[in-house]
């Protein structure tokens, strides 16, 4: 299994392409510059399974449709944030240059299989009603999306953030019982632990 993280659009977005040994791989948080992303694909011979969105807001959602194109995978984001994938100012696009998401986009389910991947979907809310942090168990690893930032959280003065639904998402990261790797939407890898013990918000 191989992390690579790729670094996109003007927030500065990582983008996660996350590979098994079968050139099998998945994608989490495609936000901007599909051909870039699209290259690396096509330079490592990759087949894409799934797309997976930790929320909906623009810097996290750019390339969906352009990678859809080429590859006609499925889509995953959670029900609470269907609607920010439809909704210019929901998805904060309106402040760069507008856009929705033309492909089809499918409910995740808390517990998902893509390929040999287990996954397991642990909603968040706060940034956004949807916001989720996609958690491998078998790896070890958390792609945090806008959740957890090393020394740092999500925003939660968007128009469809929340702060008291921020402080209940954190109360549940604080209950973990176990250590990963967590690779957050923006800026550098960190751990569940060293967040616990370093991060000022939990």
């Amino acid at each position: 299994m191989k992390v690579k993280t790729l670094i996109l659009g003007n927030i500065q977005t990582n983008c996660y392409v996350v590979s098994s040994d079968d050139k099998h791989c998945f994608i989490v948080d495609p936000g901007a510059n599909g051909k870039k992303v699209l290259n690396y694909l096509n330079e490592n011979e990759f087949v894409l399974d799934a797309i997976l969105l930790t929320h909906g807001h623009f810097d996290h959602i750019g390339a969906v449709d352009y990678l859809y194109e080429h590859f006609h995978c499925p889509i995953y984001i959670h029900h609470d944030d269907l609607f920010l994938l439809q909704d210019v100012k929901a998805n904060l696009s309106v402040y760069e240059k507008p856009f929705v998401v033309k492909a089809p986009v499918t409910v995740s389910e808390e517990k998902m299989q893509i390929n040999n991947f287990e996954i397991v979907w642990l909603h968040m809310p706060g940034h956004c009603p949807g916001s989720s942090m996609i958690y491998l168990p078998k790896e070890n690893i958390i792609f945090s999306g806008d959740v957890l930032f090393k020394g740092s959280i999500g925003r939660f003065d968007f128009p469809n953030s929340s702060k008291h639904d921020t402080n209940i998402s954190l109360g549940k990261i604080k209950e973990f019982d176990f250590d990963a790797i967590v690779y957050p939407g923006h800026g550098a890898s960190t751990t569940l632990q060293y967040e616990l013990l370093n991060n000022p918000y939990l």
